[in-house]
């Protein structure tokens, strides 16, 4: 694919393109900082330098692509910065707590949830796969196995309990795992 100019030489196509990506961009990039100005900034750093550099930037991809691409990664080295400058005060792991896990802990976490889930006797993984990752109610997913209500409520509730142990360290960072979707009580 040809290369294609990221940003436009024309002034108004360029703020076209900021308003059109800016918003989106800061929401991306609170996610990561979580402190609105910090993302502001970074994103509008972001199309300065864009604007200045714009007759070098080519993409072989879509421009939103880029531009998200773009704030991930300037987010990740001011978070990365950040952990460098901590007070002196703060311990190195309240530091990669606020940082949140890195891609090969989420990995990891996924793995032992699907491994968690995968181990439960076969009756009850169908039943917390439909309730809980397909969303289903409980009498939706008791129609499509052809059993009761009440054993679909059994079956979900000792799934529940199975996992709540196997995965005990991992509920305070996986509150979704307990309520992926409707369908019951939907508690731990």
């Amino acid at each position: 694919m040809e290369p294609i100019p990221l940003v436009p030489d024309d002034p108004a196509a360029f703020e076209a393109l900021f308003r059109l990506h800016y918003r989106p961009l800061c929401a991306f990039a609170k996610g990561y900082l979580e402190d609105g100005d910090k993302a502001q900034d970074l994103v509008q750093d972001l199309f300065f330098r864009l604007w200045l550099d714009r007759a070098q930037v080519n993409i072989t991809s879509s421009v939103k692509a880029y531009l998200y691409a773009a704030v991930r990664n300037r987010c990740l080295n001011a978070l990365k910065v950040n952990s460098r400058t901590r007070p002196l005060n703060v311990e190195r792991d309240d530091v990669e707590a606020m940082a949140g896990p890195t891609e090969d802990e989420h990995s990891e976490r996924i793995a032992r949830v699907q491994a968690a889930v995968a181990a439960l006797p076969e009756e009850r993984r169908k039943v917390f796969t439909l309730c809980r990752y397909e969303g289903l109610k409980y009498q939706e997913a008791a129609d499509r196995l052809g059993i009761s209500v009440k054993t679909v409520e059994n079956q979900m509730g000792k799934a529940l309990k199975e996992l709540r142990v196997e995965l005990a360290d991992l509920i305070p960072v996986l509150p979704w795992l307990f309520w992926l979707g409707g369908g019951g009580d939907g508690g731990i």
